[in-house]
């Protein structure tokens, strides 16, 4: 090697060691710049995901309501005629004291008519 290729390389050597450095602050800045940009961005990405899947996922949703409706209707009706079986001698118990107020009010009316 020459001296001249010699000092040429020594040169070289800090300054390339310089810009080494620069380099590598400008990438860490550039990062850090790009940090919030890119958790945005990502952020954005699983929105979207989660509304296209609720999107997918709302004519399965429908089609269980539907399902499951239908799979409790037997149950509710019996459920109903059950309740309404109970409550019929509750309902015949009140009809029959309800009739006898009646009657006993109609009697004093028509007995206070001939007095």
């Amino acid at each position: 090697m020459t001296t001249e290729a010699k000092q040429e390389a020594q040169q070289a050597g800090p300054a390339a060691g310089v810009g080494q450095v620069l380099g590598g602050a400008l990438q860490q800045q550039i990062a850090q710049a790009l940090q919030p940009v890119l958790k945005e961005l990502q952020q954005q990405m699983a929105q979207s995901m989660r509304q296209q899947m609720e999107q997918e996922l709302e004519p399965v949703r429908q089609e269980l309501h539907k399902q499951v409706d239908e799979a409790l209707k037997p149950v509710q009706e019996e459920l109903h005629k059950q309740i309404e079986q109970a409550l019929e001698p509750m309902r015949q118990e009140l009809q029959k004291q309800v009739d006898q107020v009646l009657q006993q009010e109609v009697e004093k009316a028509v007995s206070s008519l001939f007095r």
